[in-house]
This record gives C-alpha cells, sequence and structure tokens, in this order.
C-alpha cells in the first residue's frame, strides 16, 4: 500500500453509525452536541460523517465504567457543564 491509503481514515454516515449505537438520531445528535460523542466532519451542506475509529474508541472508553466518558453519561451535564465535560473527554 502507498502512503496515501495507510492515511486514509474510514468513515461512517448517520445512518452506518446508528447501526452501531442504538439510539434515536436526536439523542445521537445531542450526545454529539453536548460533547459525549464524537463530532462528525461536515462535507457538505446536508451530509455530515464520522471516523470510524473515533466512534469505536469511544465505544471502547464507554465499556471502562472508570473513564470520563461513562462518568459524563451517567451524569448527563447541562449548560456551562457542557465545555468541562468535553474538554475531560479529550483528554481521557
Amino acid at each position: 500500500m502507498t502512503d496515501v491509503q495507510d492515511n486514509v481514515r474510514e468513515m461512517l454516515t448517520a445512518e452506518q453509525v446508528l447501526a452501531m449505537i442504538p439510539v434515536s438520531r436526536t439523542t445521537l445528535f445531542r450526545m454529539e452536541r453536548d460533547g459525549l460523542f464524537p463530532k462528525g466532519r461536515a462535507i457538505g451542506l446536508h451530509r455530515k460523517l464520522w471516523f470510524k475509529d473515533e466512534v469505536v474508541a469511544w465505544q471502547q472508553a464507554l465499556q471502562d465504567p472508570n473513564s470520563p466518558l461513562a462518568q459524563a453519561l451517567r451524569r448527563r451535564p447541562t449548560g456551562k457543564e457542557r465545555k468541562r465535560v468535553l474538554e475531560v473527554v479529550k483528554a481521557g
């Protein structure tokens, strides 16, 4: 494989993400907004994709009850806490 092919990351549509993560579309976008799910990348006016490796890493962090993500999901932060939770999850 070439260097370019080695650096290509698989991307998922919202439908593919929802097939992996059994939540409603609204919940998916709410978790993303709250910093509790990886941010999708807009590739067009009405099209967003997520990197598969980030979704898989999110699933793995969710399985660890001591991870910042699992703890944040149990608390469901609101308001100003969202920004702090996002920073903690990213640093995780």
